[in-house]
């Protein structure tokens, strides 16, 4: 006899074992193509912010926007990030506000200083961090101001900016990256981070070669500190 319609019990049980397959094979590719999409938006950021840099060397001497500025503003070396609060405490986070910082009139958007992938945000308001070799060991006002460009040899090699985040939960990303103390690059993307150097293009490395390459040595090819 003929069965008119209908599926039976046993039917719809394959089919819904065929989607599930398909969606569990499925499922990690569209991960990773979303992470993807997020790693180009966090590299879109950072041409901004390296963009930005470009337009405040113009107009400031080809002197570097400084580490920070201070929660009172009255820091005279131009913070390139501004700290509505510093967390020197275990378990306490920095607000951030890059609204106040010098780079953000040539950006008008806080939502640049943001990476998509960032969803700790230990600091809100900002997922990136600058070099600490950039900036004048000389403290200014509490904080470091930004070097001449014209001191760096290789600007296609040296380090402005990266993703930070740090080595232990209690503290937090300080927009300022030393890895003399709990500062570390993020591996928010596919194990690795996207990285703005000081003439303006920004690269992808993985953190393993980040840290092959090395990063405050001092010797050729150094990331930081070349």
């Amino acid at each position: 006899m003929r069965r008119i319609g209908g599926f039976t019990l046993i039917e719809l049980l394959v089919v819904i074992a065929v989607i599930s397959i398909i969606a569990a094979l499925l499922f990690p590719v569209f991960a990773k193509v979303r992470e993807k999409a997020r790693q180009t938006t966090c590299a879109s950021n950072q041409r901004q912010i390296a963009l930005a840099t470009l337009q405040y060397l113009q107009d400031n001497d080809d002197i570097l926007p400084g580490a920070s500025d201070g929660a009172a503003g009255v820091n005279v070396t131009g913070g390139w990030m501004f700290y509505t609060s510093f967390a020197i405490t275990p378990g306490a986070v920095s607000q951030m506000d890059p609204t106040r910082g010098s780079l953000y009139p040539y950006i008008h958007s806080a939502d640049v200083f943001l990476c998509p992938s960032d969803s700790i945000r230990k600091s809100p308001g900002n997922s990136y961090a600058i070099n600490s070799c950039v900036e004048d060991p000389v403290v200014v006002n509490g904080f470091r101001p930004g070097r001449a460009l014209a001191v760096f040899d290789a600007p296609s090699s040296l380090m402005l900016f990266s993703e930070e985040t740090t080595v232990t939960a209690s503290t937090t990303n300080d927009a300022f990256m030393n890895l003399s103390f709990a500062d570390a690059f993020a591996g928010r993307h596919q194990g690795g981070c996207c990285i703005t150097f000081l003439d303006g293009h920004v690269h992808w490395l993985p953190i393993s070669t980040v840290h092959t390459r090395g990063v405050q040595t001092g010797v050729p090819g150094d990331l930081a500190c070349p």
